[in-house]
Formats: C-alpha cells, sequence, structure tokens
C-alpha cells in the first residue's frame, strides 16, 4: 500500500502513538506534543516544508522563513504554550547563493522576535532544492485539547480568515495585490496570536487552522459533534477582491495558510471570553455551534471536506 493510497491523516493517525508517552500533557496527533515537567507542560511542535510550494508570487527567502516560524509558533500557541525557541533545518543546493540561505534564517529570526522567542541554532543539509523544517517549544501551564461538547459555541479568532486565500488565489491566476495591502499582509507576514494566551482556563478547545477552515471543522466533528455554521467573516477587501460573497465564503472556508485557532467556547465562559480578548486586543468571530451528530453544515447545507493535504 502507498502513502497516495490511505492520504496524509490516515498516515498520521497510523504514526502519531508510536513512542508516545502514557499520561502526556496532549494526546497523540493534536497540534503539539509534550512532556509534564513540574506543574506545568512543556510543548514542542515541528513543521517542514518545500521552498517552491508556499513561496507565493513576490515572495522571496525572507517571508518564506517567516512564515515557516509562524507555522510552528501557531500550533502552539492555540494550545496554550508560549513559544520561547525554535530551531531550524535547512535543507540547501550546494550551488546556492550565501545570501539566499542568510535571508531566509533571518526572516525565522524576526518572526521569532515578534513573538518574544529565539532562534535556537539547528542544522545544515545539502538537498536537490531548497526545504526547510522548524521546530518550536515552550511551557503551557494548562495545554488545552482538541475537545468539543454539544451546545459549545464556535469562535475564530484573528482577522486572515479568506485574506491568504485570497493571496493564494492571485498567486496561481497571476493577479497583482497592490490594492489589497491587507490580503498581502496577511499572507506574507502571517504571525501569530500571542493575545491568545489571555484567553487560558475559559476554552473547552482549540485547533490551529492552516490546512482550510472546511478541514479543520471537519477534524471538529471528528470529536464526535455536529458543527453548525451561521456565518463567516467576510472582511470588505476579501470580498472587492473574490467579486461576490459566494466566491468570498469559499476563500474564508478553502483558503488554507491562515496560522489562526479555532476556539470552542462553553456557553457559560462566553462573555468572559469575550472580555477578555477585547482586552488583549485579540479579534474574535462567532460562526457558530456545535451539537449532536457529525459532520459541518453552513446554514443547514453541508460544507464539503476539502483542504490541503501531502498525500
Amino acid at each position: 500500500m502507498r502513502l497516495r493510497d490511505i492520504g496524509e491523516r490516515a498516515l498520521l493517525k497510523g504514526l502519531a502513538p508510536l513512542g508516545y508517552p502514557e499520561g502526556a500533557p496532549l494526546p497523540p496527533g493534536d497540534d503539539a506534543g509534550g512532556v509534564w515537567v513540574g506543574e506545568g507542560a512543556w510543548l514542542l511542535k515541528t513543521d517542514g516544508f518545500l521552498y517552491r510550494e508556499v513561496a507565493l508570487k513576490g515572495m522571496g527567502p525572507f517571508e518564506v522563513g517567516f512564515r515557516g516560524v509562524a507555522a510552528t509558533a501557531s500550533d502552539l500557541l492555540a494550545k496554550m504554550a508560549r513559544p520561547l525557541g525554535f530551531t531550524l533545518g535547512l535543507f540547501l543546493p550546494e550551488d546556492l547563493e550565501v545570501a539566499f540561505a542568510r535571508r531566509l534564517v533571518e526572516g525565522a529570526a524576526e518572526a521569532a522576535r515578534r513573538l518574544g522567542a529565539f532562534l535556537l541554532g539547528g542544522d545544515t543539509n545539502r538537498g536537490p532544492e531548497v526545504a526547510l523544517t522548524v521546530s518550536g517549544f515552550g511551557p503551557a501551564r494548562a495545554p488545552l485539547p482538541r475537545k468539543a461538547l454539544p451546545g459549545d459555541l464556535l469562535y475564530l479568532a484573528g482577522d486572515r480568515w479568506g485574506r491568504v486565500g485570497a493571496a493564494i488565489r492571485a498567486h496561481y491566476q497571476g493577479r497583482a495585490l497592490e490594492a489589497f495591502p491587507l490580503i498581502r499582509e496577511a499572507a506574507f507576514y502571517p504571525l501569530p496570536r500571542l493575545e491568545l494566551l489571555a484567553l487560558e482556563g475559559l476554552l473547552r478547545g482549540a485547533l490551529d487552522s492552516s490546512d482550510g477552515l472546511a478541514e479543520t471543522l471537519w477534524q471538529v466533528s471528528e470529536l464526535g459533534v455536529r458543527v453548525d455554521l451561521e456565518a463567516l467573516p467576510l472582511h470588505p477587501d476579501v470580498l472587492a477582491f473574490a467579486g461576490g460573497e459566494e466566491e468570498a465564503r469559499a476563500l474564508v472556508l478553502y483558503g488554507g495558510e491562515e496560522f489562526e485557532a479555532v476556539l470552542l467556547v462553553p456557553p457559560d465562559r462566553e462573555s468572559e471570553v469575550l472580555a477578555r480578548a477585547e482586552g488583549a486586543g485579540l479579534p474574535l468571530f462567532r460562526a457558530g455551534r456545535v451539537g449532536e451528530g457529525e459532520g459541518v453544515y453552513f446554514r443547514g447545507e453541508p460544507v464539503p471536506r476539502q483542504g490541503y493535504t501531502h498525500f
């Protein structure tokens, strides 16, 4: 059997438990893993990608390095871990310009700096093309698993929903983004939200969204609930770029690479969550709720399961 025959999700389900510690702070297959140390936990996350697969038109090595740290940090923050340090694994062709490699690392260092963290070295290897792996770690007093119960409210954190999807579409359609600065910023410098930490102790669960919102919501449904979307955030610039509401909703649902968080909020904690988010400057959008059953629906209509997968 080949990887393409089973797909990425089935592969991860089979690999994640291998060697995983019993009683860990998070179950195998969550956005990050870790161990208990004293009264808290230390969480670790590793992400990797090929340069050519993530470099949108107009991006250079600085932006790709920035994105690498952002992707890893987003998983940690969704689990309520504060990123403290990152390491890089670089695969580089031997004829690559030194300046290119330096800018890649400078971008990663800038993202870490904005998160109050550091680069702590890494490794370099010869490879047929540029590829990057990033590992990040941080402490979490109360790691937040993927968890949802019927009745929980569904909130989307951040403001990149649809904007990154628009930038990806612009890349493949050869469209310029000069008229859409917020869309370009969202895709080129997707800094994760340290403000999420202000919600510690209030949420039922949370998931990082990077493979597309629809895919993330289907992963919520796999927790044993039905997801009912009541509304989606449609920013004016996304509407203008898309040319209509239906096209804009598709960018929100299937864009990907947002590095934002999907939050599951107990109803009796909603007011406190909103108050803390406002105090921290964290944008929140109430998108719906979860109930008994299975599947993902938008205003009663099924949402197809589509999203990025490696295999």
